[in-house]
């Protein structure tokens, strides 16, 4: 192997030095005319093609073969096998390298690198570890560790690498990043906020960190930031999809619904095939003919078996709406019904288990049990249920009481269900309703206090608070017993425009499983009245106000007023203004109860009734009845 002059190395390495990569590439093409048996100028070759972005395979190989020995060459070929894809190779030739110069800081880390691209996150973790025990000071090595354990679902431990990859580089606004979305899963969020807000400060052009940090405060709630770090994102990194997206997401959340369709129409021009955009959007929007977006969609319905299940699912839904806005009833009930399917098979549901739950319920908190058990002696009246079925109106009910002063919509709470979880002997939610029975009153006193502790906590100031989760219409019994005083206003529709509301919609996080069959959403139907049935004859009366959807829509002032009445609140036009109110809004209904009170969703089911004949048989069993 011949050694090159000093003059023309220097020249090499001056050139490598200031970035002239064009020309080192040409001046060590040159010299291997003459010596192609160097090393050196092989691998100069091949780092002033890498640094191009061209493939550097060919160089460096040459130089593995003059000089075997030589370590550097095998970590380079490493790297650029690794480049192409090749990572079994690349593996080979950092491992090989290892053999010649065991504790080599460059190739342990590659070596871990690409164990962690092949998924080998375990064998990944030991050499990284490894290179940390023998060069402590390697920040770098301690951030892969963190991605291999994170990957490999060791949360605790991921968070303690990343930190001691910023022990070791204060200044690493990757780790920062990093470990403030290990922080966010554990709910470590002030922590969190302050890993983000040094990340961008650090690095004010890291697109990831700022997008990152909007998705805190999106979660956290704290939406107007969450808009500011989604723009900030969008400027750095304009051809991001996602960024489009989550701005869209916030922006109708606070009612900015204009905003919103274009933030979403942005991400779809980036990324036509982005489904969860196209749906977010057809929430927003009338379809007309010649729609863009139409011709978009329909452009990929010879694609949906190629995505995944979750978009597939998205794309039936959203296609449904186009046809129903374009009032192709035919079309638009074959896409909600290939939604409906897709979903239903994704989901888990015992309908059985679910059925019989409600009997228990009914034989639980019967006439009997509520002669015999006393409520509990809380007498604050701070709380307001709306329940009912989804698609009820409960949405519309909870922005008109939001826009009186001082009540407070607090959206869907799963926080009744959670102090119930907690107050059953062992945790155990399967001793309710049963374990009730058992409870004397100080007992169901400190579920109500356990309940009204953590309300209260969401609006400390507000002398009422509302809590829209539907479902709550199954806890009536038990709410009545722990706070006596709380008002339940009970929203009612229309069975059929109510039912076929719920078909229509795709919920989130693979809710309300029983909605997505005809069949199957008409039992669940029966049993919800029936037991709302159950309610009305066992509570006291008056305990539970109906509030018909229908009636609101025909004379929203007259109804807002008895429910005010109900309420025990002095009348206050702001209710009428409901529309304008740009509290968060995160359920299905967001954009609708942005709007004054409107009369198209009224028989809505109508339009699509010779396909509903499965559901409407079972729905009409209550009239019957």
């Amino acid at each position: 192997m011949n050694q090159p002059d000093t003059l023309v190395a220097n020249q090499v390495v001056t050139l490598f030095q200031s970035g002239r990569f064009v020309e080192l590439e040409q001046l060590t093409s040159r010299l291997l005319e003459d010596e192609p048996r160097s090393c050196f100028f092989w691998k100069a070759h091949g780092v002033a093609r890498q640094m191009q972005g061209k493939e550097a395979v060919a160089s460096f190989a040459h130089a593995c073969t003059i000089a075997p020995e030589d370590a550097e060459a095998h970590t380079n070929l490493g790297n650029a096998l690794r480049d192409v894809g090749h990572l079994v190779e690349a593996r080979e030739q950092f491992e090989y390298a290892l053999t010649i110069t065991p504790d080599a800081p460059d190739s342990l880390l590659n070596l871990g690198n690409v164990m962690q691209a092949l998924g080998e996150y375990s064998h990944a973790t030991s050499v990284l570890r490894h290179a940390l025990d023998v060069h402590p000071g390697n920040a770098e090595a301690a951030f892969s560790m963190g991605l291999s354990l994170t990957e490999a679902g060791s949360t605790k431990a991921a968070i303690n690498s990343y930190r001691r990859a910023l022990t070791i580089k204060p200044e690493f606004a990757q780790a920062h990043n990093n470990l403030a979305l290990l922080l966010c899963k554990t709910k470590e969020f002030q922590q969190a906020e302050q890993n983000l807000k040094t990340a961008v400060m650090i690095c004010p052009d890291y697109a990831d960190g700022w997008y990152n940090l909007g998705n805190l405060y999106s979660d956290t709630r704290q939406l107007e930031l969450a808009i500011h770090c989604y723009q900030q994102a969008a400027i750095l990194r304009p051809d991001h999809a996602d960024t489009f997206n989550s701005l869209g997401d916030t922006w109708q959340r606070i009612g900015q619904l204009k905003d919103a369709a274009r933030a979403y129409s942005a991400a779809i021009a980036i990324r036509p095939d982005f489904i969860t955009a196209h749906y977010s959007l057809s929430q927003l929007k009338k379809y007309r003919q010649g729609d863009p977006h139409c011709a978009l969609l329909e452009h990929e319905i010879a694609h949906t078996e190629a995505m995944p299940i979750a978009s597939r699912v998205q794309f039936w839904f959203t296609l449904g709406k186009v046809y129903e806005d374009l009032q192709q009833y035919e079309a638009s009930f074959a896409a909600y019904r290939e939604g409906n399917q897709l979903q239903a098979s994704q989901l888990d549901w015992n309908e059985a288990a679910e059925a019989d739950l409600f009997v228990r319920a009914k034989k639980t908190f019967s006439s009997a049990y509520f002669k015999t058990n006393a409520v509990s002696d809380i007498a604050d009246a701070t709380p307001i249920f709306i329940v009912g079925l989804p698609r009820s109106g409960t949405s519309l009910i909870e922005q008109i009481l939001a826009s009186y002063p001082n009540v407070f919509g607090a959206g869907e709470l799963p926080l009744v269900y959670e102090v119930v979880v907690r107050n059953m002997p062992d945790a155990d939610y399967a001793r309710f309703p049963e374990a009730v029975l058992q409870f004397s009153r100080e007992q169901l006193a400190k579920i109500g206090m356990d309940y009204l502790r953590e309300v209260k906590a969401l609006a400390p100031q507000a002398t009422h608070i509302v809590d829209k989760m539907p479902a709550n219409f199954f806890y009536l019994g038990l709410i009545h017993q722990i706070l006596p005083n709380a008002k339940i206003i009970h929203a009612m529709r229309e069975p059929m425009d109510s039912c076929f509301s719920c078909y229509s919609r795709l919920f989130e996080n693979q809710n309300l499983p029983y909605s997505y069959d005809l069949e199957t959403l008409g039992r669940y139907y029966l049993r919800y009245a029936d037991l709302m049935q159950h309610w009305h004859a066992v509570l006291p009366p008056e305990t539970i106000l109906d509030l018909s959807y229908e009636e609101m829509v025909a004379d929203i002032e007259g109804q807002v007023r008895r429910m005010l009445d109900y309420l025990g609140l002095p009348w206050n036009p702001a209710c009428l203004d409901f529309y304008q109110n740009t509290r968060q809004v995160k359920t299905a209904s967001s954009a609708q109860v942005r709007q004054p009170i409107y009369q198209s969703s009224v028989a809505r089911w109508q339009n699509f009734a010779q396909y509903l004949t499965p559901l409407k048989k079972l729905v009409t069993q209550i009239s019957e009845h």
